[in-house]
């Protein structure tokens, strides 16, 4: 089978790239290993939570331009998080902007002139015997929001997110992504882009000027492009000719994180008047339990929390099954909001467990800065011999990287670098 361009992958980078190549004539196949688009944008059915649920991403981040360029045309709702609470010093306290920051961890991300992991920049600065309520905080956000691991996290990356409250502000879309997936997608049909549903690549020829591109069932796509739009973990799975050494060294310097997400649909919003608190408004709450973040819907009236595990973490209780990860949320639940077990189960009517470290076409859920990815990114930017293309939420360059908006602005831009070539 012959095209312009053969996309790996049916996520937001590879829908946008075939929407707009597609828009300038030029035939595109989509190859996608699962039977669905999305991704790491998972919209759920809405029979099973009472609307369309994500059980990936789900937030705006920052600006967010093309994202939210989107959203507009579409006339869909932006809403912005109310109160956020936390009750990790035992008592629910109300979080008013974002999390106070000790003035010498300020100062010493400030002094900072090369960047080291986070564990390092502790280590350094912070011994961890006398600063360990210090530790535990920068630690819970390196793991909780970017879902990194100390070790590899970048110092900073993390001075940006705690020094400039832009980079990591958030809102959510009312419907979710789904109409923002479907509409790329149908626009590609429009312009004629072929999906080829569970279709796993496993190498790619590029070799002579034609690239081919075989699949595990043996079929062969040729194109005189391939944009490859497969998450991190995935890029090295793929069989090269001739090898590709520098990228695949490239993706080792970069960051890919884990979460376990987990959706509850209860009876009733239950959580709304327990612990002699009005939660009526609760968007997040924030804990040290085992799951240890949760969001509400609100304002939608959605008897609904969803719970996030990321990190560290995520990755030792990847190997559980839904069960025990349902058993770990609802003890969570019921340690944070002081309602017993047997009531929460008599509560639930439903739930989904999305372990994406062991989703094996995910592997993980987005890219997070390490002292190394601006390297990495520099590589994996440039195309090889200008026939083989990398897109993805991990390439953009600025404050965007592991988003949605960054996977929509990679792929646009991916396909206008292809447009002056071709």
């Amino acid at each position: 089978m012959n095209a312009d361009v053969v996309i790996v992958g049916a996520g937001a980078a590879g829908l946008m790239a075939a929407r707009e190549l597609a828009r300038a004539g030029k035939k595109i196949i989509i190859l996608e290993a699962r039977d669905r688009i999305g991704g790491r944008i998972y919209p759920l059915s809405e029979s099973d939570f009472g609307y369309e649920a994500m059980g990936g991403a789900e937030f705006i981040h920052g600006k967010a331009p093309v994202t939210k360029a989107l959203a507009q045309e579409l006339g869909l709702t932006l809403t912005h998080p109310t109160e956020w609470w936390n009750v990790r010093d035992g008592e629910p306290t109300k979080v008013a902007g974002a999390a106070p920051h000790d003035p010498q961890l300020e100062q010493k991300l400030r002094e900072l002139t090369e960047d080291i992991s986070v564990e390092e920049f502790l280590k350094k600065n912070f011994p961890k015997d006398t600063h360990a309520a210090l530790w535990d905080f920068v630690c819970r956000w390196t793991e909780g929001y970017d879902a990194a691991d100390i070790a590899r996290a970048s110092t900073f990356g993390l001075r940006e997110e705690m020094l400039d409250s832009s980079t990591w502000m958030q809102m959510n879309i009312k419907e979710g992504y789904g109409p923002i997936l479907r509409y790329l997608q149908q626009e590609a049909e429009t312009h004629k882009v072929e999906f080829h549903f569970n279709t796993c690549v496993t190498s790619i020829d590029h070799t002579s000027s034609v690239v081919k591109v075989t699949t595990a069932n043996g079929v062969e796509y040729k194109a005189d492009k391939v944009i490859l739009t497969v998450p991190l973990p995935l890029v090295s799975q793929i069989s090269y000719t001739p090898a590709i050494p520098e990228k695949l060294a490239a993706v080792e310097k970069m960051g890919y994180g884990a979460v376990i997400k987990m959706l509850l649909r209860f009876k009733t919003k239950w959580w709304t008047g327990v612990r002699e608190q009005i939660f009526e408004r609760l968007f997040f709450m924030l804990s040290s339990e085992k799951v240890p973040t949760w969001w509400t819907q609100y304002p939608e009236e959605r008897p609904v929390l969803t719970g996030w595990l990321p990190g560290p973490q995520a990755l030792e209780m990847s190997k559980l099954s839904d069960e025990q990860i349902l058993d770990a949320a609802l003890q969570s639940l019921s340690n944070i909001f002081k309602i017993s077990l047997s009531e929460l189960k008599e509560q639930l009517t439903n739930y989904k467990i999305i372990n994406w470290p062991a989703d094996p076409y995910a592997q993980g859920v987005y890219s997070y800065a390490t002292p190394w990815s601006e390297e990495g990114i520099a590589e994996l930017r440039k195309p090889v011999a200008n026939k083989l293309y990398f897109a993805g939420e991990a390439l953009t360059q600025g404050h965007d990287n592991g988003t949605v908006e960054a996977a929509l602005a990679s792929g646009k831009e991916t396909a206008e670098k292809i447009l002056l070539l071709i």
